[in-house]
């Protein structure tokens, strides 16, 4: 995609596909980040949930993107709606000649992954699949002592991600029909994302999910899978609505050293060499929590930069195939290649 000069200069327009409650984050980080773009409308498929935000913002509203745009202007969309709907609206966002952010995951299933995926190379647009933890402050300062060589070749990924559970309570979140899974999906995409960024691809897995706790849910509320790259290195990630402390937490294991991600009591990350020596602690807790207006600020500089954003829709695809692996795992007993 090739730009002008006027393109990467101008204050970019977005609009907010979705008002529930990830919606109003986007809406709350565009808003932080006034100066450098403005929010020209919002969609919903509930048109008094629209009017109400729109009243409030003083902006226009809609029922559908297409519509909206025949009275409003946008660059970009940011679509924050539930899993099945993600494919659909970010196809009829490309068509309307805007860049993307979809919300993670980025579809309920691989096929409705594959729609974005050929959607941007149709209509020549920017997507970037929702990864709000890659501007975690942990995670950031993890990546950075990783690139600088800090533990060498990573040999194996372990971690842990999770809540509660109760905002899903009876919701569309336990219907898989719309979601396309239970916490495996929903909390355990985020390191997957992460395991990839830091490993690469990888080509088998073996999985386990189960219901313990959230009966009435026809999804899983603990699932656990084990990851194979090629040359035979491991990512071990589990994930659960039972998660009653803490969030997320995840090691890196290198033939160097080690770093742990530890964000059950503050915001840690702890820095280890192979020799035994005294391992570095950065207390990162006080630091502003600011992943979401980061995500966004970085989208923005990739659009007025023509480049593509990471995670892509192709890296969001690969991050479904390694749910999907799990759970079809966990059903057939056995091993399955990715």
């Amino acid at each position: 995609m090739t730009l002008t000069a006027k393109d990467q200069k101008k204050k970019l327009r977005f609009i907010v596909v979705g008002c529930g409650y990830f919606g109003l984050k986007r809406i709350d980080a565009l808003q932080s980040l006034a100066g450098n773009v403005h929010l020209t409308g919002v969609v919903d498929a509930d048109i008094q949930k629209a009017k109400t935000i729109a009243a409030k913002l003083k902006i226009p509203y809609a029922t559908s993107i297409t519509a909206l745009l025949r009275h409003s202007k946008a660059d970009a969309a940011i679509i924050s709606t539930s899993n099945n709907t993600h494919a659909r609206l970010t196809v009829e966002a490309l068509s309307d000649s805007l860049h993307v952010l979809c919300e993670k995951p980025l579809a309920s299933d691989t096929a409705m992954a594959d729609k974005i995926v050929q959607a941007t190379k149709k209509y020549k647009r920017i997507v970037k699949t929702g990864s709000n933890h890659r501007f975690f402050p942990t995670v950031k300062k993890t990546h950075e002592l990783f690139t600088q060589g800090a533990i060498g070749k990573l040999l194996h990924f372990r971690g842990s991600i999770g809540n509660n559970g109760s905002h899903t309570q009876n919701s569309w979140f336990w219907n898989k029909n719309i979601s396309g899974g239970g916490t495996f999906i929903d909390n355990g995409c985020h390191l997957l994302d992460l395991a990839r960024m830091f490993m690469g691809d990888f080509v088998s897995c073996v999985g386990h999910t189960t219901s313990v706790y959230w009966k009435k849910t026809r999804v899983e509320d603990v699932g656990t899978g084990i990851f194979i790259t090629a040359d035979q290195r491991q990512a071990t990630i589990s994930s659960s609505w039972i998660q009653w402390r803490g969030y997320i937490y995840f090691e890196l294991w290198g033939d160097k050293g080690y770093i742990i991600v530890d964000s059950r009591e503050g915001d840690r990350v702890i820095w280890g060499k192979r020799d035994g020596t005294k391992p570095r602690t950065f207390d990162l807790t006080k630091i502003p929590k600011t992943s979401y207006q980061d995500e966004i600020a970085y989208f923005i500089d990739c659009i007025q930069k023509g480049r593509q954003p990471i995670p892509s829709a192709q890296d969001g695809q690969k991050v479904i195939q390694m749910i999907e692996a799990v759970y079809s795992s966990a059903k057939k007993k056995k091993w399955v290649s990715l």
